[in-house]
């Protein structure tokens, strides 16, 4: 009885860790807003903030070519999936995060506007803020594994989070056209 006892307990213990989701899973993932009923009438977009509001500082090591690749990658893909971008009254905004590690003394509220935190893209200086209303699932920027691209459709009048889709450590700050343009399409899939 002892051994089938044991044999039990191990067995439900090797389970275990099958049952646990990491910051290392692989492939992309989404959520999405139990408030997020609009999206399924939405065909237009714009972005979040079209510019950063203060010049890219970017990080050593990182290419300025990157949020110029993003950008096309993200704009083909919406069009792709049936959304127009427009310049005014978008049903949607768009918004492309790349965590990436912050030194502490950096990340401070303090040192930021309202509504911003440490980065925009890559660049170091601002990140995006708007409303989550306790989104289930939902983790902020600073908690990805640093390379995970972050896509977010924005709520135009509420500047509530309506969809994130993401892919972990997915982007090398390197990266060439062809390579965000995948893992764009991989993010936005979720969608």
């Amino acid at each position: 009885m002892k051994r089938l006892l044991f044999a039990c307990l191990l067995i439900g213990i090797s389970s275990l860790p099958s049952c646990v989701t990491t910051s290392a899973s692989l492939g992309a993932k989404s959520i999405k807003a139990p408030y997020a009923a609009s999206l399924r009438n939405a065909k237009t977009y714009a972005w979040y903030q079209p510019a950063p509001p203060a010049p890219a500082v970017y990080l050593k090591g990182f290419k300025a070519s990157l949020h110029q690749n993003m950008v096309q990658a993200v704009e083909q893909e919406m069009q792709e999936q049936g959304y127009t971008k427009v310049e005014q009254n978008p049903d949607v905004l768009v918004a492309y995060d790349v965590s990436v590690s912050v030194p502490e003394e950096q990340d401070k509220a303090e040192n930021f506007a309202e509504g911003f935190g440490y980065s925009y893209g890559y660049m170091s200086g601002y990140r995006y803020d708007y409303g989550h209303a306790d989104m289930p699932g939902y983790r902020s920027v600073d908690l990805f594994k640093e390379g995970t691209l972050i896509i977010d459709l924005i709520n135009p009048r509420s500047k509530m989070l309506l969809w994130r889709g993401w892919a972990e450590g997915a982007i090398n700050f390197n990266a060439g056209p062809g390579a965000v343009r995948k893992k764009v399409e991989e993010v936005l899939e979720q969608l």
